[in-house]
């Protein structure tokens, strides 16, 4: 509701987006049995969240005091967030987590910085530039 918001104000017409590459890729590798079908979707969640707050960060120095002042109150909540996922995951699971937030953290840091034909919030550079990123160690959300 607030980014609509936001968006109307700035006369920005919402448009519906496929599922990005990053987001796509980090599904496919749910297991499809409970309980640790809903772990890893908490996971998922838990990573997208703080590369979230990184892209925040990034970002609010470049924009107007509005927006920045708006994606600063965004950047808290998201910190806020990915914490709380990785707490829910683990108490959905019946065996220690840390694997498998290591696991899928490997595959999440390579979306994020791997050349993706699609520029997105949580993509890496788009394919066609010969801008190539500086390899980040993947780091679990913790």
């Amino acid at each position: 509701e607030q980014v609509m918001r936001v968006m109307r104000q700035r006369g920005i017409a919402h448009q519906h987006l496929s599922a990005s590459r990053y987001a796509r890729r980090l599904h496919e590798v749910v297991r499809q049995q409970e309980p640790a079908r809903k772990v890893d979707t908490l996971i998922i969640g838990a990573f997208i969240e703080a590369r979230s707050c990184e892209r925040f960060a990034l970002l609010i120095p470049v924009l107007d005091e509005e927006l920045a002042k708006f994606y600063r109150g965004l950047l808290a909540s998201e910190a806020r967030h990915f914490r709380h996922y990785l707490e829910l995951a683990e108490r959905a699971s019946d065996a220690p987590i840390a694997a498998r937030v290591a696991e899928i953290g490997e595959l999440e840091g390579e979306l994020s910085v791997g050349a993706d034909d699609q520029l997105r919030f949580h993509s890496g550079p788009p394919a066609a530039t010969d801008a190539k990123p500086a390899r980040r160690a993947a780091s679990a959300p913790v």
